[in-house]
C-alpha cells in the first residue's frame, strides 16, 4: 500500500517543484548568456558591478527556488494531514506510519532533486559564462586550459590525501541532510498542531525552536573537535600530513551522524503524535 501512496503522491506534487526548477535553469542560462553581450567588450566603468549584480540575481533565484519547494511541501503536508483534507487522508486503509513514510520519502526525494538542480544550474551558469568570456580574453582561456590539464597531477599530490573519503563524507551529509531537513519541517508542523488555536504559529515557533536546539547541540558536539584542533600537537600532525581532508572528513561524518539521529528522532516523535495526539481542524 505504501507503494500506491508514493505513486499517487508523486503524481500529485511533481508539477510545482519541476516548474520552479525549470525557472531556475532558465535563469541560469539567461544570466550566463548575458556575459556574451557586446557590452562586455566595452570599457564601461560599471561592468564589474553589473557582473556582481548578475551573480547576485542568480544567487537569489537559487534561494527562491529552494525555499519555494520547501514551503510548497510544508503547506501540502499541513493541509493533507491536519486540515479538512485530513478527514479523508486518515480514513484511507493505511496506517499512520505509512502516511508519514509517504510524506517523508517524497519530501526527502524532492529535497535531493532540488539540491541536484542547484548544482546543475550553478555548473550551467559558470560554463556559459566561461564560454562567453573566453573568446574575449585569450589569457583567461589559456590559464583555464592549463588548470584543467594540471588537475590530474593535483589529485596525486600529498595535499589531496584523503580526498576520496572527504567526497564520501560530503555525499553522506547531502543524502542524510535531505532526510533530516524534511523531518525538521514535518516535526515542526506536527508539533505545531499541539497548539490548537494557533497551529501555524505553533509550527513556525516549533521550527525555529528545533533549529535553535539543533544549533546548540551541534555546537556542543563540535567543542571536543575544536579543542583538539587548538592543540599544537594536532596542528603539527595535520601539517605533517599536508592535507586538510582527513580533518574535514571526520567533521562531515560527525555532522552526518548528528543529522541522522535528529531525523530519526523527529520521525518517531511525529509518528507518535499523529497516532495518539491527532486532532483535526
Amino acid at each position: 500500500m505504501l507503494g500506491k501512496l508514493l505513486k499517487h503522491e508523486w503524481k500529485a506534487v511533481w508539477k510545482v517543484p519541476m516548474l520552479l526548477i525549470a525557472i531556475l535553469m532558465i535563469t541560469a542560462v539567461m544570466a550566463g548568456l548575458t556575459f556574451a553581450l557586446p557590452i562586455w567588450d566595452s570599457e564601461w566603468v560599471g561592468l564589474p558591478l553589473s557582473g556582481i549584480m548578475l551573480i547576485c540575481m542568480f544567487y537569489f533565484a537559487i534561494i527562491a527556488v529552494t525555499v519555494g519547494i520547501m514551503i510548497y511541501f510544508a503547506v501540502r503536508y499541513y493541509k493533507n494531514m491536519f486540515t479538512d483534507e485530513g478527514y479523508l487522508t486518515h480514513t484511507l486503509p493505511v496506517t499512520a506510519r505509512q502516511l508519514l513514510l509517504n510524506k517523508t520519502i517524497t519530501m526527502s526525494a524532492w529535497n535531493l532533486i532540488a539540491m541536484l538542480a542547484v548544482v546543475i544550474s550553478i555548473f550551467v551558469f559558470f560554463a556559459i559564462m566561461i564560454l562567453s568570456l573566453a573568446p574575449k580574453d585569450s589569457s583567461f582561456t589559456r590559464e583555464l586550459m592549463e588548470t584543467i590539464r594540471a588537475w590530474p597531477e593535483v589529485l596525486k599530490s600529498p595535499y589531496m590525501d584523503g580526498f576520496e573519503g572527504f567526497c564520501i563524507g560530503g555525499l553522506l551529509v547531502v543524502l542524510i541532510g535531505a532526510f533530516s531537513n524534511s523531518m525538521m519541517l514535518i516535526g515542526a508542523i506536527t508539533l505545531g498542531q499541539m497548539v490548537r488555536k494557533h497551529r501555524i504559529l505553533g509550527a513556525v515557533g516549533a521550527y525555529f525552536g528545533l533549529t535553535i536546539i539543533v544549533q546548540i547541540f551541534s555546537t556542543v558536539i563540535m567543542i571536543p573537535m575544536m579543542v583538539k584542533m587548538m592543540d599544537s600537537s594536532y596542528y603539527d600532525s595535520a601539517y605533517g600530513a599536508q592535507s586538510p581532508f582527513p580533518i574535514l572528513t571526520s567533521f562531515y561524518f560527525l555532522v552526518a551522524g548528528v543529522s541522522l539521529v535528529l531525523g530519526i528522532g523527529l520521525y518517531f516523535m511525529s509518528e507518535y503524535l499523529i497516532r495518539h495526539k491527532l486532532e483535526l481542524e
